[in-house]
């Protein structure tokens, strides 16, 4: 393993206002500019793949999933489990996934690292059972950790409210909500043609005590790759929904084709907007996320509907300096999915708020076609336009917040799309028609014979017909009904949009949906 923590001491002497090493007392306090220092030393040296005693035993690391769920915390022996702090620790044990262990440390009020290696004492292996022993003198780190709080009962109601692990994943969930979607600190090349993706991993986390009063944990984490290296500080502060800052210094060794920022993975199975499933299963809808949301440099509001088609789907959204962008799950009905198994209405929408200096690009999505609802197959993250300089010396640097939460409680898409749904007509099998329900408090608020009008688009290769635009009046929003008409043997997607507005002043009430149709495809 790389001994990143010992190796701190050295780099902390190097910065130029610091005359003593992290570890005295009388030291500043430990912060992001000593990460960096450890991210730039790595940036001016070739990657280092993982080998020798980095890796695992052969019996660790040929543990299946059942195998590796059998390894259990001991809850007596998390860390800080019985000190009066806000928060405990759980480290995750190597193994399965997991095949890179990482390093923890935790840091004092006073700026000391103190290294927490590996000790079996975390864990009961009780219920484990495997062919060979395990040599566990050659296992020094974990495969991440676990974040707990009181968060959703009371003050003796211990609540796993993060997670950190595998590659650069993290997972953060606020009050009543359950996991589904996942971030990532970076994302290289995902589903790029000109080169394979590249997984970027945190290396190494410092956890810093936090005081009895506190309502944040403060995390650091180190990140490695072929083609860039990076420092992460990540303040957590968990709530009904969790918010985090990320501040992130990222250094490139190498060009990479396609950056993501700020990327957010989930699933989407299928939904309401999925008129051939090609599934047998008995639930109505099954997705962590229903769709993407993105609000541009401009304000305007725009909502993409996923999809689970047969073939990959690359989409670009051009927003300049978006202002945020999201995985949003907005159908929060327990009926429209029906597990109680897996509690879809639950899962969080991640949205991304980003920080001053945001550079100008693109939101892209990418769908991935699956046939199991156990993989992650949608992907969204920000590109910048121009590419990130290579070098130590060139670092780039960004901050964002990112929220985990349940409803849209602010002012943003107040008037949005609840519904997409698309089927066949049954007089024309290659014509579609499309239902769209808007809602939200200025349109409820509008009587049936508002003056109320769709503006609908579609790209040269489709047609649109029959445009209504009328009160539900079971659900106090608007419905949108058209249909959509094809050139004949059309073989290339059609991209649509859609919002309302009112007469006479033309004023516009709604985001913007969009929806990219496929043919063969629902």
């Amino acid at each position: 393993m790389h001994l990143f923590s010992s190796s701190l001491l050295a780099f902390a002497l190097t910065l130029p206002f610091v005359g003593t090493s992290v570890a005295d007392p009388a030291a500043r306090k430990f912060s992001l500019t000593d990460v960096e220092a450890l991210a730039k030393n790595l940036a001016s040296k070739p990657y280092e793949s993982p080998s020798g005693s980095e890796q695992l035993p052969a019996a660790l690391a040929g543990l299946n999933y059942d195998q590796h769920r059998a390894i259990r915390n001991r809850p007596e022996q998390r860390i800080w489990q019985n000190e009066g702090l806000p928060f405990r620790i759980e480290p995750i044990h190597s193994g399965y996934l997991f095949q890179r262990p990482v390093e923890l440390n935790e840091v004092s009020e006073d700026g000391e690292v103190r290294p927490l290696p590996f000790q079996r004492k975390y864990f009961d292996y009780s219920a484990l059972v495997l062919d060979e022993e395990v040599d566990w003198s050659s296992l020094t780190g974990f495969a991440g950790f676990r974040i707990q709080h009181p968060l959703n009962g009371g003050p003796e109601q211990w609540d796993e409210i993060g997670s950190f692990a595998g590659a650069s994943y993290f997972r953060l969930l606020g009050q009543d909500q359950r996991y589904g979607i996942s971030a990532r600190a970076l994302a290289l090349n995902v589903a790029n043609p000109k080169a394979p993706e590249e997984f970027p991993d945190f290396v190494e986390y410092w956890l810093v005590r936090p005081q009895p009063t506190d309502r944040h944990l403060q995390v650091y984490a180190l990140l490695d790759s072929p083609s860039v290296t990076g420092a992460f500080s990540l303040r957590i502060v968990p709530g009904v929904n969790t918010q985090t800052d990320v501040n992130a210094t990222l250094y490139f060794r190498e060009e990479v084709d396609s950056l993501g920022i700020a990327p957010l993975t989930s699933m989407f199975f299928y939904g309401e907007n999925s008129r051939e499933r090609h599934f047998t299963d008995w639930r109505p809808e099954i997705h962590d996320s229903d769709g993407l949301l993105v609000e541009s440099e401009s304000g305007e509001i725009i909502w993409r509907p996923l999809v689970n088609g047969s073939a990959i789907r690359y989409t670009a959204f051009q927003t300049g300096a978006a202002r945020g962008f999201g995985l949003m799950q907005r159908d929060r009905n327990f009926f429209h999915y029906q597990d109680l198994d897996n509690p879809y209405h639950k899962t969080p929408s991640y949205w991304v708020e980003t920080g001053k200096g945001w550079p100008g690009g693109a939101v892209r999505l990418v769908e991935l076609p699956t046939q199991f609802e156990t993989y992650d197959n949608i992907v969204s993250f920000f590109e910048p336009s121009e590419a990130p300089k290579v070098g130590p010396e060139e670092p780039m640097r960004l901050s964002y917040i990112l929220h985990s939460k349940m409803h849209f409680e602010s002012n943003l898409s107040r008037n949005h799309v609840s519904a997409t749904r698309v089927g066949v007509d049954s007089s024309y099998p290659d014509t579609r028609r499309f239902i769209i329900d808007f809602d939200g408090p200025t349109l409820e608020a509008l009587d049936a014979s508002s003056q109320v009008f769709a503006v609908i688009d579609s790209s040269s290769n489709g047609y649109i017909t029959e445009n209504r635009c009328f009160k539900n009046t079971l659900t106090g929003g608007w419905r949108v009904a058209f249909k959509l008409d094809t050139d004949d043997n059309l073989n290339s997607p059609v991209e649509l949009r859609c919002f309302l507005k009112i007469l006479p002043e033309e004023r516009t009430l709604t985001e913007t949906w969009t929806y990219q149709w496929t043919p063969n495809q629902p």
